[in-house]
């Protein structure tokens, strides 16, 4: 058999990684979208539904990063590096991860109120996920990489603007906050949001590395 039908073999397997991955970005995206909803949501029982959603998505996301850990170790080609493959299915999964552990906290310590600051922050981690999806996207065509880099660009600017809201709403529960157990629940679901909008950054990172590589 010559080595270029070997190859031809091969091929159509490298190309379900971008389709999985574009899957693992739609899930993302549908966990930030009801991670707003139920900031948004005043009800103490539609906020459960809500979590209980968010919790069949995170373990959706869990079984698409083995998929796609799974297909790494069947593959003899691959679209890139087998490192660069690996780092952006865990840190992709890592966003709903962390979105599923705030959910968590919030229904732990009982918070009914939010803080315009944080629902600020948690819109625009929903439009940080779109962009994700662009920037994933785009990959299986690295030629147009403009598209990538503007993606990139986008979420870098947003992790910034949910940065700012962070201290600007930490700075206001100090100013303002009487109650100091409350005060610290407050604080660190803020930290968990804010950690989420850093991870989408982390995943703008790892695709500006495979462009540097391959565009």
């Amino acid at each position: 058999m010559k080595f270029s039908n070997v190859l031809q073999y091969f091929i159509p397997k490298e190309k379900k990684f971008y389709g999985m991955f574009n899957q693992v970005a739609e899930n993302i995206i549908e966990a930030a979208s009801e991670f707003e909803k139920l900031i948004n949501t005043p009800a103490k029982e539609d906020r459960k539904a809500i979590g209980l959603r968010i919790k069949a998505l995170e373990r959706k996301g869990d079984d698409l990063a083995t998929m796609i850990f799974d297909e790494l170790h069947q593959t003899f080609i691959t679209p890139f590096d087998r490192e660069d493959i690996q780092e952006l299915a865990s840190t992709m999964d890592d966003v709903v991860d962390l979105i599923y552990g705030a959910t968590g906290k919030i229904d732990l310590y009982n918070c009914t109120i939010f803080s315009q600051h944080m629902k600020e922050m948690v819109a625009l981690i929903s439009k940080g996920c779109l962009h994700v999806h662009v920037a994933v996207k785009g990959l299986e065509n690295m030629r147009n990489s403009d598209v990538i880099k503007k993606a990139c660009k986008d979420i870098n600017k947003i992790e910034s603007q949910v940065d700012g809201f962070y201290h600007q709403a930490i700075s206001y529960l100090f100013d303002n906050g009487k109650d100091p157990i409350e005060l610290i629940k407050q604080k660190e679901i803020l930290q968990n949001v804010e950690d989420v909008a850093n991870k989408l950054e982390d995943i703008s990172d790892v695709i500006k590395t495979i462009l540097i590589k391959y565009a």
